[in-house]
């Protein structure tokens, strides 16, 4: 079995590397709920769904992890992001993992224009 660690460091490494699709296979379980302030999503399809959200707002935009803490089972993570269009300074994600499975996690953004 992974260690929480082990799941958000592979979850990290594989979207740093856009594979979502791998991601969504190892490190999240079929009944993960993603709350955001899109509204509730739930199984690997609303990650995904949220995923391409985010993709589309930031059209290959480049990320940034600032900050990563792992405490039991709970994961912890502040990210920033650019692209030629948006920005987002401060995005923050946190993570529930059990059984080697993200089964949830909570994503909030703000998407902003490109300063001058």
């Amino acid at each position: 079995m992974r260690s929480t660690s082990q799941v958000f460091l592979d979850h990290l490494n594989l979207r740093a590397d856009a594979q979502l699709e791998e991601d969504l296979e190892r490190n999240y379980s079929d009944e993960v709920v993603l709350i955001h302030q899109f509204g509730v999503k739930r199984g690997r399809q609303g990650v995904r769904e949220s995923a391409h959200r985010l993709r589309d707002q930031l059209r290959g935009g480049s990320y940034e992890y600032v900050a990563q803490r792992v405490e039991g089972e709970y994961a912890f993570l502040i990210w920033r992001a650019a692209s030629e269009s948006a920005r987002i300074e401060h995005g923050v994600d946190s993570f529930v993992i059990r059984d080697g499975r993200i089964v949830m996690q909570t994503v909030h953004y703000e998407v902003l224009p490109v300063a001058d």
